[in-house]
């Protein structure tokens, strides 16, 4: 189920990206949208956007039912550059990992902080997903921060 789930969750932290004051979705055009049980749904909305990640999610019942996802953002200094290395977690002592979702986060707070937008946001969530898709797992974090890196070389000098 990760991979569906995997799926769900990109789906949804894409519109996410596009949309500045969150989304509005129906579960059922949701799962036939993505070829899947609105149960799947409703298992990605509460394992992977829950408080704690940083999303509140509320449910309307009736009428076809809704379901509005918002980031819950922490105000973040204009002139301090938030680090990818900030936002990994690390699996039994194993070295971090790097996520989309990580990613995601922070491109968002950049977005937010007018640094870069949306347009520029949604490239770079694409091109971050390459790198954690096509580049084999040993590389797979150096090649992520390298990016990450050059990227905000290149927002600083436009500052």
């Amino acid at each position: 189920m990760s991979v569906l789930a995997d799926k769900i969750e990109q789906f949804i932290l894409t519109k996410l990206l596009e949309e500045q004051e969150g989304i509005t979705v129906r579960r059922n055009e949701l799962a036939e949208t993505l070829d899947c049980a609105p149960s799947q749904i409703s298992y990605v909305l509460s394992t992977r956007f829950s408080n704690d990640r940083g999303f509140i999610v509320q449910s309307r019942r009736g009428l076809g039912g809704s379901i509005t996802i918002t980031r819950i953002l922490e105000p973040q200094p204009t002139h301090v550059l938030i680090p990818l290395q900030q936002h990994l977690h690390r699996r039994n002592e194993e070295e971090p990992q790097i996520t989309i979702g990580h990613v995601d986060k922070v491109l968002f707070q950049h977005m937010q902080e007018a640094r870069i937008t949306k347009r520029e946001a949604a490239m770079l969530h694409e091109a971050f997903l390459r790198i954690l898709t096509d580049v084999p797992m040993e590389y797979r974090k150096e090649s992520a921060e390298r990016f990450y890196e050059a990227i905000m070389n290149i927002v600083n000098e436009e500052v």
